[in-house]
């Protein structure tokens, strides 16, 4: 099963992965780990500070890894913001918080204003669940990590992998925070 697990910067992806990667025995892709080491991005913009990545190779790379994985039985996590572009999955899990609690998560990794700016503008209207459904529809799930620990967060993302649970998208709504 591949399961990418997306979200805003800031919202717990990497981290959450790691714990589940363990209580599923999973496989992981980390998109930025992969953009680094491959070289996968045309340049760097300069005034945000982001890399450009090529997502065409970064897509043919995924693609690959995927498919040499050996154990076939196990379960692939694709983590990353990107991650929900890629258009091979069975579940997307888009990982949500509170645009307060997210400034708070970024200014203690001593992110630069415009970057906390823009990417709390891009949780509140909702930009990686709407793209991830444009993508995926009714396998996107999102799960709010605002008030509860990333073990929490993985057993819920258990929970949807085994049918359990459900979190469609728009369950999770930060739109009044524009006002």
């Amino acid at each position: 099963m591949i399961i990418l697990i997306t979200g805003t910067p800031g919202v717990g992806k990497t981290t959450v992965s790691s714990i589940l990667v363990e209580k599923i025995d999973a496989c992981i892709v980390n998109i930025n780990e992969l953009v680094d080491e491959k070289h996968l991005y045309t340049g760097i913009d300069e005034e945000r500070g982001y890399k450009i990545v090529d997502l065409d190779a970064l897509f043919n790379e995924m693609a690959k890894i995927i498919k040499n994985i050996d154990d076939h039985d196990k379960h692939v996590i694709v983590e990353g913001h990107l991650s929900h572009l890629f258009e091979n999955s069975d579940i997307v899990i888009v990982l949500r918080a509170n645009p307060d609690v997210l400034r708070d998560r970024m200014k203690i990794k001593g992110w630069k204003e415009a970057k906390i700016r823009e990417n709390i503008e891009a949780e509140a209207i909702d930009i990686c669940s709407y793209e991830a459904f444009e993508i995926h529809g009714d396998k996107v799930h999102e799960i709010d990590t605002s008030d509860i620990r990333p073990d929490q967060v993985a057993d819920l993302i258990i929970d949807v992998i085994s049918g359990d649970k459900s979190f469609p998208v728009g369950n999770v709504d930060f739109l009044e925070y524009l006002k």
